[in-house]
């Protein structure tokens, strides 16, 4: 009873949310009202889902190029800003039925990694989109993993440190680690998992913004952050 009640809400909130993003474009682009729309659905969805946010640190409030490491596809749900977001998302979301269709009317970032010229595009998209006001979004992972970090793909940090942006890190670790989303497994698969279990808590933690000229030194400093606060917010998880 509770996948089905659930999976009603998942199905029937998107849908309202994506028609109310689909209307409000006739009006042409608005990235606040779009941001408003997003954070009322997620809202709703996260109380729905039984899903717990815990949190430390303090969100920045100003521009920013926002980063975090990556457990699931809902990660997306967990890192915050005050301002409108944009997200870079692998090509492949693009076609997924329903989070596909809100992904483009939120006017998210795709980016096909095995290609350079369509790595550079996206990134002078995201460029474009913060000097808009907006905040973008990136798993600098790439993919998802189930515990610690993979190697960082570097293109953001370059553009971050050749416009002086500020970086803000997020680490996320889940109470419950078969939350994960990794490897091959399927998106309904996890989807129904996510449905079926009845509570679980997401330990958060957001760190001061960081900033510099050098693009390695501020990807590591940013990485060094997220390894530290990975650590500990591993030990909040296994003590939920």
């Amino acid at each position: 009873m509770r996948r089905l009640v659930r999976l009603v809400f998942f199905v029937a909130s998107a849908l309202l949310a994506l028609l109310a993003l689909l209307l409000t474009r006739i009006m042409g682009r608005r990235p606040h009202v779009h941001d408003w729309i997003y954070k009322t659905w997620r809202r709703s969805f996260l109380w729905a889902m039984g899903i717990r946010v815990v949190s430390r640190g303090s969100e920045y409030n100003g521009p920013a190029l926002m980063v975090a490491n990556h457990r699931s596809y809902a990660d997306v749900l967990f890192v915050h800003s005050p301002l409108p977001v944009v997200f870079l998302s692998k090509a492949e979301v693009r076609n997924w039925p329903l989070i596909g269709w809100a992904a483009r009317a939120l006017d998210t970032v795709f980016v096909d990694r095995s290609n350079k010229d369509n790595r550079r595009a996206a990134r002078e998209a995201l460029r474009e989109r913060m000097h808009h006001g907006e905040c973008p979004v990136v798993f600098p992972e790439g993919t998802t993993v189930a515990e610690g970090l993979l190697p960082f793909h570097p293109g953001m940090f370059a553009v971050a440190a050749e416009e002086g942006w500020p970086v803000v890190a997020t680490a996320l670790e889940y109470s419950d680690p078969s939350m994960a989303w990794v490897g091959d497994e399927a998106f309904v698969p996890h989807l129904l998992r996510v449905l079926d279990h009845p509570r679980w808590t997401v330990h958060r933690a957001v760190s001061p913004p960081f900033q510099n000229r050098n693009a390695d030194v501020l990807q590591s400093e940013v990485r060094a952050w997220m390894e530290d606060n990975l650590d500990s917010l591993r030990l909040d998880a296994q003590n939920n």
